[in-house]
């Protein structure tokens, strides 16, 4: 007969399998950055096929340089995890990093063949650089290692166990990511208007914009709340994981809007409306705290589909500025840069609503197993 301790043990999930899973998934953000506008293919002249030994241009910006070595940094990183959990550092390092090469080969290659992209010896070698980089970083967070030991351990004592715990953890880092969408409200996730063209369902008037701020923001901040609360530790202060990623979130967006964009008004995104919404949210968060995880889950799920439906249907902001570099002639790398993230800022709900429907529709035992010591 089994213990009690050893039937509630979670099991263990494949050594590598969330890197692997993540390093595929970053591929294809790759690919789908890389590819852009998927129109207009043809057959490249000579000088064009032969790129890989084309004489370097005569004009090499730092923005390109550094937003081109950032962007393979977590595919190198990623790949060597993920091989790490079969060979030794060394050698997992110089299979990320060819794999990283043989990728960015392969992107510009296609590229040969879109006369609105431009193939580039100099993209491999800096893409390839990134790739190495990121290689090089994933051994120091091994579990064995300073660095891996100590995020590891924060990881254990603040957050619940298992694979499950870690792909929702995923998920917040993501969200993070969308807070770098230029032309996105704050917490404004989800948004597909101008991907599917979506009419306009109401005339914009100042009140109405603002309540529907205060409610895009408030309920994409309930839900992210909820999940981490979810997340996090019983024994822990829940309310303080739940304050430091929303307050994670703002840093990222302030970030952005100082950084990326550029805009002359860097809080211009603190609208009265966000304000409010973030207000009533932190309420909510609060009062929610100690209930169990199956209801916050469900007020998670109902909070993010109801903020898709507001942000969709509510009205446009008429004064919204877009930054300089979206307004560039040519294809640019922020112009990829900020595509990536769009496709993040939009499919990000969706992704969490399905985690969190899986979380709730759990019976309590397998819940149990996936989500506690």
């Amino acid at each position: 007969m089994k213990s009690e301790k050893e039937t509630r043990r979670p099991l263990q999930a494949p050594r590598g399998l969330l890197a692997r899973i993540l390093a595929i998934a970053y591929f294809v953000v790759i690919a789908y950055a890389s590819l852009q506008p998927f129109s207009g293919w043809w057959i490249p002249p000579q000088e064009i096929r032969l790129f890989l030994s084309a004489p370097w241009p005569r004009y090499i910006t730092l923005e390109d340089v550094l937003v081109n070595i950032g962007a393979y940094v977590p595919l190198g990183f990623l790949l060597a995890r993920a091989f790490m959990a079969h060979f030794s550092s060394p050698r997992a390092v110089f299979i990320a990093t060819a794999l990283a090469c043989l990728t960015s080969v392969a992107m510009e290659t296609v590229q040969m063949f879109m006369p609105a992209r431009i193939a580039s010896n100099v993209d491999v070698l800096t893409n390839g650089l990134g790739g190495l980089i990121g290689a090089l970083a994933a051994p120091l967070f091994g579990p064995t290692r300073g660095l891996g030991r100590r995020l590891a351990g924060l990881r254990e004592q603040w957050f619940v166990y298992g694979l499950t715990a870690d792909v929702g953890l995923v998920l917040l880092c993501i969200w993070l990511i969308t807070q770098l969408h230029p032309t996105a409200q704050l917490f404004g996730t989800g948004n597909l208007r101008g991907t599917f063209e979506l009419p306009v369902w109401f005339i914009h008037t100042p009140q109405l914009l603002v309540a529907a701020e205060a409610v895009v923001a408030g309920l994409n901040m309930l839900g992210v709340g909820l999940v981490t609360l979810a997340l996090t530790r019983e024994t822990m202060p829940r309310g303080v994981a739940s304050a430091v990623v929303l307050a994670a979130g703002l840093s990222v967006k302030a970030l952005a809007s100082f950084t990326l964009t550029k805009a002359t008004g860097p809080f211009a995104w603190l609208t009265p409306g966000v304000v409010l919404g973030i207000l009533v949210s932190a309420v909510l968060i609060y009062g929610l705290s100690h209930v169990p995880r199956r209801i916050q889950c469900v007020v998670a799920l109902l909070s993010f589909a109801s903020a898709i439906a507001v942000i969709n249907i509510g009205p446009e902001n008429p004064y919204q500025n877009l930054p300089p570099q979206l307004l560039a002639a040519g294809p640019t790398h922020f112009l990829s840069f900020s595509g990536i993230v769009r496709a993040l800022s939009e499919l990000w709900p969706f992704l969490a609503i399905v985690y969190v429907a899986t979380l709730a529709v759990r019976r309590p035992a397998a819940r149990l197993a996936h989500l506690e010591h």
